[in-house]
């Protein structure tokens, strides 16, 4: 995992670590309050019911909410990872149009057109789907920033 986002901190030349550092610091602040808010919250149900009801039903009432929540949200997640994770069969490309396709690129550019192709297929190799997938929107977002200027 840190290969990969070396890697990727490479790549981009015009990478603002600042923006980076302030949208993680936002991130945990928000999680940090949300993980607060739950805890006043939780405390709050049982300090009211504990008044109404007694501690022990007021232990048991909230033990039980959080445990349906538990459920249900571990039933839905399995429920999509298993309709996501279903194996589709896929075609294949041929090998005759992957050539082709190769041979065409390969010759219609210069030989530093060629050296870029032979690396992006060697780093392609190299990459997982989702490191590939970072680097594609990260320099679709700096080719976007370069053709508006």
């Amino acid at each position: 995992m840190f290969r990969g986002l070396h890697r990727l901190l490479v790549a981009a030349a015009d990478w603002q670590p600042r923006d980076f550092l302030m949208s993680m610091i936002g991130a945990e602040a928000v999680t940090l309050l949300a993980a607060v808010s739950l805890g006043f919250g939780t405390f709050a149900a049982y300090a009211h019911l504990s008044a109404v009801e007694g501690p022990v039903f007021a232990a048991v009432v909230i033990s039980t909410a959080y445990g349906v929540v538990a459920v249900v949200a571990g039933v839905a997640l399995a429920r999509w990872y298993a309709g996501s994770s279903k194996a589709r069969p896929a075609e294949a490309p041929s090998a005759e149009n992957l050539e082709a396709l190769l041979r065409s690129l390969a010759a219609a550019g210069t030989p530093q057109d060629q050296m870029a192709l032979i690396a992006a297929l060697k780093v392609g190799r190299d990459l997982s789907p989702m490191e590939l997938l970072a680097i594609s929107l990260i320099s679709g977002f700096f080719a976007g920033r370069t053709a508006g200027k």
